[in-house]
């Protein structure tokens, strides 16, 4: 049977498709739009054409869907999954052969400046681009997919704001009133702003279990769509080699998170973080730069001392309360977490909530691109502060006396905090002058232009020396500075 006298039977079993083309091509009801169309005056051809040109991209001598791009398809899979979805979509618009052939004719074979009505060249790549709801997006003469969806509460219409049980929900499981704010202020920034990222990300702390870490957790899922976001146990597949798929989600949340201090996969978690702009991989294909949107949200039931004492891409905020599961108001705050989370399975409270922050108003310290660690004075956030900067300082101090000098080059400092601290080599100025050492530029060693040196308090340098007490009196080269 040739192509054209086979094209009959591809509409009359349109519907009909076996299971492995209806998982392809899975579309939830309650995310269709059945639409009425005119007959008269209409343009049947040019409204399904365009359609098509929707619905799927082709790459390779292959079709794809553009909801499972992974699918591989061939011109009769496409034909056949078009008309079911036309018919089940647009219920009244009468199709017959002849409008058909001409549909899948202008939108697959032909070949004419009209991007809108023929199935676009898809270039292999993905990317999320949170607020545009088309399921491709221009790159060049070709097209990316999508990777965002729309919400299914944000479609339902509802207009209304309402913050009250959210509000309540943050009373009862946080116990300092400034971290409420913060995190208020955090979540509603990144949904007023899904275009864009904050550099920071909170990370919820309780030693006890059962406290509402992963309920709020699941909130905020909701808030960014389930579609848009990933929850995972650890950091292993993001920080790992193809995660991809993990940097084209907008919300990333990672449970039971902790690390070491000189973590390779730290380090890469912290670029994630602030970065919107970082290199990943996908099976198959060579590595690639990446525009990611992504936000963070982190729990541990263990205290992140791990955290070092000038790092602010974390808000780390306290979740242990009387209600946890071993506390002494675990029934009445059990009752109302099974309230909360049956207020949460309403799409209608969920784009209420919605709503509310996307009229909330930051404090005038919010800062979305660092934190301002000087005004966190909670507890934790003072405990886990302050005993990493004593490690870090601990570390240094025995370094330097082992070294036996009172004078080295900030290069060799900037290896020592790379290296050996795993930190940041900007900490140099902060840290050396608490253990009372100077920077100096000065030139030493036959090179003609100056270099720093830090230099400790009780000493100085002039013309290549080291002078001290007592008469102490030394080059610099035999303080051992060059090595």
């Amino acid at each position: 049977m040739n192509e054209e006298n086979s094209f009959a039977r591809v509409v009359i079993e349109g519907q009909n498709l076996p299971p492995f083309l209806a998982r392809a091509f899975e579309v939830e009801e309650k995310a269709l739009k059945i639409e009425k169309v005119e007959e008269e005056g209409f343009d049947t051809v040019s409204f399904l054409s365009g359609k098509v040109a929707g619905w799927f991209v082709r790459s390779q001598n292959n079709f794809h869907c553009v909801e499972n791009l992974s699918s591989r398809l061939t011109k009769r899979d496409v034909q056949r999954m078009t008309v079911a979805r036309v018919r089940r979509c647009f219920p009244d618009l009468a199709v017959d052969e002849n409008v058909w052939r001409q549909v899948f004719k202008r939108a697959i074979e032909e070949t004419h400046d009209d991007p809108s009505q023929s199935i676009p060249i898809w270039n292999g790549s993905t990317r999320c681009c949170p607020g545009l709801s088309t399921a491709i997006v221009p790159s060049g003469e070709m097209v990316s997919g999508n990777t965002w969806q729309l919400p299914r509460y944000r479609q339902i219409g509802e207009t209304v704001g309402d913050i009250g049980m959210f509000d309540e929900f943050l009373v009862r499981i946080f116990p300092y009133e400034v971290d409420r704010h913060v995190f208020k202020d955090w979540l509603s920034w990144c949904l007023q702003n899904e275009a864009d990222k904050p550099a920071w990300a909170p990370f919820l702390y309780s030693r006890r279990k059962g406290t509402g870490k992963s309920t709020l957790c699941q909130l905020v899922v909701k808030l960014f769509g389930d579609e848009n976001s990933i929850t995972q146990n650890s950091i292993e597949k993001l920080t790992g080699r193809f995660n991809k798929p993990l940097l084209d989600s907008k919300l990333v949340v990672s449970e039971e998170l902790q690390l070491k201090p000189d973590s390779s996969r730290g380090n890469t978690l912290k670029t994630y973080i602030s970065e919107k702009v970082t290199t990943s991989e996908v099976k198959g294909r060579e590595v690639e730069k990446v525009r990611q949107h992504c936000c963070f949200l982190f729990t541990t039931n263990h205290l992140p001392l791990w955290i070092e004492a000038d790092e602010r891409r974390y808000y780390v905020i306290d979740v242990d309360h009387d209600g946890s599961a071993s506390g002494p108001n675990a029934a009445e705050f059990g009752a109302f977490v099974a309230e909360f989370v049956a207020w949460m399975d309403n799409d209608e409270n969920i784009a209420r909530l919605y709503n509310a922050l996307l009229q909330h108003r930051q404090s005038n310290s919010f800062n979305p691109r660092a934190l301002n660690l000087s005004a966190i004075d909670t507890p934790v956030m003072q405990q886990i502060m302050g005993a990493s900067r004593e490690v870090s300082l601990v570390r240094l101090e025995e370094w330097l006396a082992e070294q036996g000098v009172f004078a080295l080059p900030q290069e060799r400092i900037a290896f020592f905090f790379v290296e050996t601290l795993r930190t940041n080599q900007n900490r140099i100025r902060h840290m050396m002058p608490e253990l009372r050492w100077r920077p100096v530029s000065v030139k030493w060693g036959g090179v003609d232009h100056a270099r720093v040196v830090w230099v400790h308090a009780d000493y100085q340098v002039a013309g290549g020396r080291v002078r001290g007490p007592e008469g102490y009196d030394q080059p610099i080269e035999a303080e051992g500075v060059l090595l």
